[in-house]
């Protein structure tokens, strides 16, 4: 199994864009072939039939390498990832929008831009240059996919940041200088068998939402067309250095490129099946010879030499069938049988084909089952989670049904599983699909090919423990929000901006992690309104439980003294010591304890009044968010 990164199967694709010698004989030419009792093909024979027929009712019957019938479903929706928007975010600049792989690769890509979700008029193409009329505004393209036979798509980048005037700085991507490119799923040098080469993007910074253009070059010179992340090196040939260029791509940036070093593309020398031959007749043994060595190389770096055999009856496995030889039986009568060949690794070949004949007056018996109900692939589609296919319902009674599943994995591998896969990162990007094969007696095996609706992308992180406010709700206070707890599924990281909220209402410039509470907040509640982003996209926004009412705070405050002599005619003055900063004071002087009238000033001149009394101070201090305090001084005897 590939997914995750494991070795897989690399069985070619069934009737799909990597086989390059599929057995070209259609459903017809087969079941013709069957019906005449043709003798056994001659050793890899080239047929020239084309391999599918038309298309009817949105499945076409093709024949695969191995001999075995399929459909494939053309009615699923072009699939492809989410575009991205590239340049500076400036009038007058022009942006590019970066449409990554899709399924179909010849699908065709038209695009409208949007003006705060409005589209512009005329602005289809894939660059578009910034007017006035954006200024700040958000932009976005939409990707609009089309292809014969596919139900039309359409995908939406985010939204940018407002759009500026020009004259500032623009910031460029820092791009990686560890640019390189290497094989799809295999070892680490270009002599391995397999044809396909990935481009590796190293490490890049400055920018968070980057999107990546790949453009592929044979001495440094562009190859038409090739511009997808996987390369398929067949037809190099024997000259001819291969190197990659990446440009990065993100909105604010100016966009950079790296090329990779060049390296030699040694000749792609695929792994030949073995060569059948014996007689067809009831109870003629079949030899299979296989003696030609193939290039994949174990751990080790010996060549592969275990080799396990499966004899296939239109490309179901014949249970016990693992050797060299084979005997034919009458369940054989009208099939075709192919010899199978795996390696250490579990690469993949197929022997010619072999037609046995039908038993006389048996007719030709073989029609491909009816499909009633047509499989269905569902899911997330995303790393991490499975995805699930049903088996459809057919022509014949369940009980007399077998079903298969074959996974086909981006990169050509297979993997042969149950009706449930999960997918690795290596999937990311790609489109996966999925073979169910339905056999009964009596007929010929019928495989439906279903493609996921969209290609798989990393799995999101998923939130453990949601953003909450620790501290005491008090003014000159300190609160702190806690950042969420994130479950990550791969490196990226999960980015928060914060806004705090009085009652609801945002407080200004109060964004970050702390916020000390202020006298406007005595009596209000405090929260918190977190926005979680990943690779620029939100991915939550939540608003944390509120504190209680937010309390005044102490006021500090000492207990005042009088200063002078408490003599008729004498001025005495209030000392009232260290409050809180900011305090703003009253005084009330006292005679024996009750308010001497008018005297409410910081000074106060004995009066005859006062004579063998008690004077006092009282000193209220106030100040906004904080508790009034008063303080009483100690008495003295008026003389």
């Amino acid at each position: 199994m590939l997914g995750g990164g494991e070795p897989g199967n690399r069985l070619k694709d069934f009737g799909g864009k990597l086989n390059r010698k599929t057995t070209r004989l259609g459903i017809a030419g087969a079941l013709t072939a069957l019906s005449l009792a043709a003798s056994a093909f001659p050793a890899h024979a080239a047929l020239t039939i084309d391999p599918c027929g038309p298309v009817v009712d949105s499945v076409k019957l093709c024949t695969a390498e191995n001999g075995s019938a399929y459909a494939m479903l053309v009615n699923s929706d072009v699939a492809g990832p989410r575009p991205g928007i590239g340049g500076a975010l400036q009038v007058g600049r022009t942006l590019t929008v970066v449409d990554g792989a899709w399924d179909p690769a010849d699908a065709t890509l038209t695009h409208q831009w949007l003006r705060n979700e409005v589209p512009v008029l005329g602005a289809t193409g894939p660059t578009y240059r910034l007017t006035e009329a954006d200024l700040g505004k958000g932009i976005r393209v939409k990707t609009i996919a089309r292809a014969a036979g596919y139900a039309t798509a359409t995908a939406q980048s985010a939204k940018t940041a407002p759009v500026t005037n020009a004259g500032s700085a623009v910031p460029s991507i820092q791009a990686s200088s560890g640019v390189s490119f290497d094989l799809v799923g295999a070892g680490t040098n270009l002599d391995d068998p397999s044809r396909l080469v990935t481009a590796m993007l190293g490490s890049w910074s400055a920018a968070t939402d980057i999107h990546f253009q790949y453009q592929w070059l044979r001495d440094g010179a562009p190859i038409p067309g090739a511009t997808a992340k996987i390369f398929d090196t067949t037809g190099w040939g024997s000259t001819g250095l291969l190197s990659v260029r990446i440009t990065g791509h993100a909105p604010g940036f100016n966009p950079a490129s790296r090329t990779s070093a060049q390296r030699a593309v040694l000749p792609y020398n695929p792994a030949p099946g073995a060569v059948v031959t014996g007689g067809t007749g009831l109870g003629d043994v079949l030899t299979g010879v296989d003696d030609v060595p193939w290039l994949y190389t174990t751990g080790s770096g010996e060549p592969g030499k275990e080799r396990h055999y499966k004899w296939l009856r239109d490309g179901v496995v014949i249970p016990g069938a693992a050797g060299l030889t084979y005997t034919v039986t009458a369940e054989d009568q009208g099939h075709i049988l192919v010899l199978m060949t795996e390696t250490w690794y579990r690469f993949v070949a197929y022997s010619n084909p072999v037609a046995v004949p039908a038993a006389a007056g048996a007719g030709v018996g073989l029609n491909p089952l009816t499909i009633v109900t047509k499989p269905v692939l569902t899911g997330e589609f995303t790393t991490g989670t499975p995805m699930t296919v049903t088996g459809g319902t057919w022509s014949v009674p369940v009980e007399k049904l077998t079903v298969t599943y074959d996974w086909m994995l981006p990169e050509g591998s297979m993997w042969a599983g149950g009706p449930a896969y999960t997918p690795g990162r290596p999937q990311v990007g790609a489109t996966v699909t999925v073979f169910v094969t339905a056999s009964a007696p009596g007929y010929a095996p019928t495989r439906i090919k279903v493609t996921a609706p969209k290609p798989l992308s990393l799995r999101d992180p998923d939130q453990t423990k949601a953003p909450a406010i620790s501290g005491t709700a008090t003014v000159k206070e300190k609160l702190t929000v806690a950042a969420g707890v994130w479950n990550r599924y791969d490196m990226r990281v999960v980015k928060e901006s914060r806004q705090w909220l009085r009652d609801g209402t945002p407080i200004a410039r109060a964004t970050g992690r702390d916020y000390t509470l202020v006298s406007a907040d005595v009596g209000k509640k405090i929260s918190v309104r977190v926005t979680s982003t990943l690779d620029g996209r939100i991915l939550k926004t939540q608003t944390t439980d509120a504190t209680a009412r937010v309390a005044a705070a102490t006021l500090s405050s000492a207990v005042p003294t009088i200063a002078g002599t408490a003599k008729v005619g004498s001025v005495l003055t209030i000392k009232r010591g260290t409050w809180t900063w900011g305090t703003t004071f009253k005084y009330r002087w006292l005679r024996n304890g009750v308010p001497i009238s008018g005297a409410t000033a910081s000074t106060y001149k004995v009066r005859t009044a006062d004579r063998d009394k008690k004077i006092t101070v009282q000193v209220t201090g106030s100040r906004p968010g904080y508790t009034t305090a008063s303080q009483v001084s100690a008495a003295l005897i008026a003389r």
